[in-house]
């Protein structure tokens, strides 16, 4: 039976967690609720093995990214979900620290110019979370859009990258993001 390697990461944010296959990065999810997290990553059928040393690199990362380094996480992923929802999160992983796009750009870029629908679903649906950068997805006439853990979340990213002066209330009203667009 394969395993999933996963393990609670230390954040300026709060407790996130993360597991892992053999091939890489399979869930990332930030919030410190470890059932939560194990209900969601029971999809996979796998043994779990609570394992803190299979995440190394992924944990200095997160150190640069919270420093303020813009980079975009490296992997290894083990991506899975249905062909089309693998392209989303492709598109999205390419989305640079800083800038921003739209769930129409992310159609455009992967072939699909009229799935808009369907990719927001496939954004909502993004099990890696802040390291396959959903937060970076936004409405295309520049406002938020959602965000599956909530805005409040969105929101501290944003911040946390530069592009929100503040995580504090609604910072992005009469704010146009779309001058963050890649």
């Amino acid at each position: 039976m394969e395993k999933i390697y996963y393990t609670a990461l230390e954040t300026p944010l709060g407790r996130m967690w993360a597991a892992t296959s053999e091939h890489g990065l399979v869930q990332f999810n930030m919030t410190d609720n470890k059932e939560g997290f194990m209900k969601e990553l029971k999809r996979i059928k796998a043994e779990y093995v609570e394992d803190p040393s299979k995440f190394k690199q992924l944990r200095a990362e997160l150190e640069r990214y919270f420093r303020g380094e813009k980079l975009i996480f490296k992997g290894p992923f083990d991506m899975r979900g249905t062909p089309f929802q693998v392209d989303v999160w492709n598109a999205i992983h390419s989305i640079p620290n800083g800038k921003l796009t739209s769930y129409g750009g992310i159609a455009k870029q992967i072939g699909r110019p009229k799935a808009v629908r369907a990719v927001g679903n496939a954004v909502g649906d993004n099990p890696m979370g802040l390291i396959v950068p959903c937060h970076r997805v936004v409405s295309s006439n520049g406002g938020i859009g959602g965000f599956s853990t909530g805005l409040e979340w969105k929101r501290k990213l944003l911040a946390q990258e530069g592009i929100l002066e503040s995580s504090e209330g609604k910072p992005e009203t009469d704010l146009d993001l779309r001058k963050f667009f890649k």
